[in-house]
């Protein structure tokens, strides 16, 4: 999905032999922010899928696009069930700033100035007990890529050495450590997300 000056891409796939999918990404764009989500429902298979659907809902209706809302949302959705890790990103590029937020084991990574940031959820199940969030904010420089991923992605992989294998655009980065790094008994998701000018030659169409 494209911007005039942002990339999102996404990489998913569900656990090994299941056709319904228990992680689900989103975007929503308004003027020149973003809001990133990645959902990570507790288990895998119909049910799970069908969870990480009603928090996409959740967010969709939200009309705010701060990730501390956002998770609210998505917690008063999943009260009383299995619940959900969820991150959530805010990329506001008139601002110049990035908020993230989350709840669970939906991790996040920022490259910006020629190294990589974790950027870590705190700990809990959206839909389980209230937590008080903490949401975590960010100046970005001009050049910056984030990367958020579910727990079907082992967190070992650095983005230093996939960065200097020269990936040809934001989904090719997504599909490259979903496809080295998923592990095989999870559902599995990657989202990148980068300035349209990041990567040399994006594909047509993309900015």
């Amino acid at each position: 999905m494209a911007h005039p000056a942002i990339v999102v891409a996404g990489a998913t796939r569900p656990y090994p032999g299941e056709t319904a999918n228990g992680d689900a990404w989103q975007v929503q764009w308004r003027d020149d922010a973003c809001r990133i989500a990645v959902i990570n429902a507790l288990g895998h298979g119909p049910q799970a899928a069908d969870e990480a659907i009603d928090a996409q809902g959740a967010l969709a209706a939200t009309a705010s696009f701060a990730p501390a809302d956002a998770l609210r949302a998505c917690h008063a959705t999943l009260v009383g069930r299995r619940g959900a890790a969820v991150s959530i990103a805010h990329i506001d590029l008139a601002a110049g700033q990035l908020v993230f937020a989350g709840i669970g084991n939906v991790e996040a990574v920022l490259w910006m100035g020629g190294r990589e940031e974790r950027l870590s959820p705190d700990r809990g199940i959206v839909g389980a007990a209230s937590r008080t969030l903490r949401p975590l904010s960010v100046a970005l420089t001009e050049a910056w890529l984030l990367l958020v991923h579910t727990d079907g992605v082992s967190a070992r992989f650095r983005l230093a050495d996939l960065l200097s294998a020269s990936p040809s655009d934001a989904r090719g980065l997504a599909n490259t450590v979903l496809e080295a790094w998923g592990r095989p008994q999870d559902d599995a998701t990657v989202v990148v997300a980068c300035p349209c000018d990041f990567f040399p030659s994006p594909p047509a169409g993309e900015c």
